[in-house]
């Protein structure tokens, strides 16, 4: 059983006039399952590597992040609170050639918002000033954290397309996931879908993160070998949409 889910986090880079350039990489891209009790401080870390022959002098910065549009783009913004409640070991690295290096952060509940926070660990290598144009890349690692009682979340399923005639090794089917909260609330989850497929059972596949106020699309693909009618169905809580294929 599978879940086939575009989800645009990843790496974004700016570029100055491009003659040398340099590389860089983090892990993990994402931490989702970040949850704090009232006041709880908690420690993580992310790996950053240099896979160039050069040593990179890297820069390191905290950012709280949102999603911009329903294909998932995210803006990143300083913000003082969430700089405050996430704190990292540096703020910049030297990373020997094809090196490596893990900086740890701490996540402090008392310091950051209640409830939903999307915040980034953001590395950016700075250029050799011996060099006379070069190009900066950065990278960054998704921090979502539930801090305290989390607000409630609620998606709804405002889209669900299949083909009625399906041959091959499995089933797939296209589904819109709405989040209806206010877009003014700084609130986003990753929603659980149930993927019905009767009479053959059920699965549940994790959704992408969804802010409030915002639609975004998933292709689900489910492998198998099926034959007859089927009565394809996805739901997240009282919202469901399905059809016979």
């Amino acid at each position: 059983l599978s879940m086939a889910i575009v989800l645009m986090l990843s790496v974004w880079f700016y570029t100055t006039y491009t003659v040398s350039a340099q590389s860089l990489k983090i892990a993990p891209l994402i931490y989702d399952d970040a949850t704090l009790g009232k006041g709880e401080v908690k420690k993580g870390f992310v790996d950053i590597s240099n896979p160039e022959s050069t040593k990179n002098t890297v820069a390191l910065q905290v950012k709280a992040f949102r999603q911009i549009d329903d294909e998932g783009g995210l803006e990143f913004y300083a913000s003082e609170q969430v700089a405050a409640g996430v704190k990292l070991d540096f703020d910049r690295v030297t990373l020997e050639p094809r090196g490596a290096m893990r900086v740890y952060f701490v996540l402090d509940g008392a310091k950051l918002p209640q409830g939903d926070v999307f915040a980034a660990v953001l590395a950016s290598t700075i250029p050799d000033g011996a060099a006379a144009a070069a190009q900066s890349v950065s990278v960054g690692t998704l921090l979502v954290i539930q801090n305290g009682t989390p607000p409630s979340h609620q998606a709804d399923i405002v889209g669900f397309t299949t083909s009625w005639l399906q041959i091959g090794d499995g089933l797939s089917a296209s589904m819109k996931l709405r989040n209806p909260a206010d877009p003014k609330s700084a609130t986003g989850f990753f929603p659980s879908v149930r993927v019905a497929t009767q009479p053959y059972g059920a699965t549940t596949v994790k959704g992408p993160l969804l802010f409030a106020g915002r639609t975004r699309s998933v292709e689900y693909r489910q492998n198998g070998n099926y034959f007859g009618p089927i009565y394809l169905k996805a739901s997240v809580g009282s919202s469901e949409k399905g059809q016979i294929v």
